[in-house]
């Protein structure tokens, strides 16, 4: 019985993935570009703008900032995305009994699609940069899998929220435009004075983008101090995520 449920969630998952993705697109002239264009038009203005009028003394700039770009998207658009999709499945949250957290796992999953291709893209444009991965990129799984883990976390915890107080969805946009600027996409952490960067890295998505270009751009693995706060960090996010909506589920059937 346990398997039997387990196929049928699975299945969900799937069903609930390939529509989103579907429906994200759905009407538009080109499609799935989109999401290969977005974060391409969105590294090309910042990269006009900081390299011609605000120049960073950076290596392989464009790579720092495209790889940041990406990973922020992904971020922003995966825990908008999650609010939206329980909006979307008001009727079937209100008709059929499962598991709710499906429904915000699978919105991640249809985003995390969408990452994969611009990651395709990030490297193509690493090999065209003469910067060739090299085998500390086999650490980059151990990362991704934080990023996840704090993204559905992050996820669950603004979708309980958003399902009792619809505003919730506007005060995270504003959020995510100042959260842009304070995380170190645009520029390096060093840029950051000494005493500031500490608070800076208290928001595991800072550390995370920085471990991750170091991997993938300049081949340095991060010291395990690093690595090891933002696991910690990434996990109680998810926790915390995690018990809110759990708790919260079972009013959601009353609340939307």
């Amino acid at each position: 019985e346990m398997k039997e449920s387990v196929r049928v969630y699975l299945n969900l998952i799937r069903e609930f993935m390939i529509t989103d993705f579907k429906l994200k697109y759905q009407s538009s002239f080109i499609g799935y570009l989109w999401s290969l264009l977005n974060p391409l038009l969105m590294f090309s203005v910042l990269y006009i703008v900081f390299t011609l009028f605000a120049r960073f003394e950076i290596e392989h700039y464009h790579l720092f900032l495209l790889l940041g770009v990406i990973l922020w998207g992904y971020f922003a658009e995966a825990t908008t995305n999650a609010m939206l999709s329980m909006q979307a499945k008001a009727g079937i949250i209100k008709k059929i009994n499962f598991p709710r957290e499906i429904i915000v796992l699978a919105s991640n999953g249809s985003t995390f699609l969408t990452l994969l291709l611009n990651l395709v893209v990030f490297f193509l444009f690493a090999i065209m940069s003469h910067v060739t991965p090299t085998i500390k990129v086999l650490l980059l799984p151990l990362y991704f899998v934080e990023l996840v883990l704090l993204t559905y976390g992050i996820s669950l915890l603004l979708s309980a929220i958003y399902v009792r107080f619809i505003d919730t969805l506007h005060l995270w946009r504003v959020f995510l435009q100042m959260g842009f600027w304070i995380t170190p996409i645009i520029y390096p952490l060093t840029m950051v004075p000494q005493h500031l960067q500490k608070y800076i890295l208290l928001n595991p998505l800072a550390g995370l983008i920085n471990q991750m270009r170091d991997i993938s751009i300049y081949s340095i693995v991060p010291s395990i101090t690093a690595t090891s706060i933002t696991i910690v960090l990434c996990v109680s996010v998810y926790v915390i995520g995690r018990q809110a909506f759990r708790k919260m589920s079972p009013k959601f059937a009353e609340w939307v």
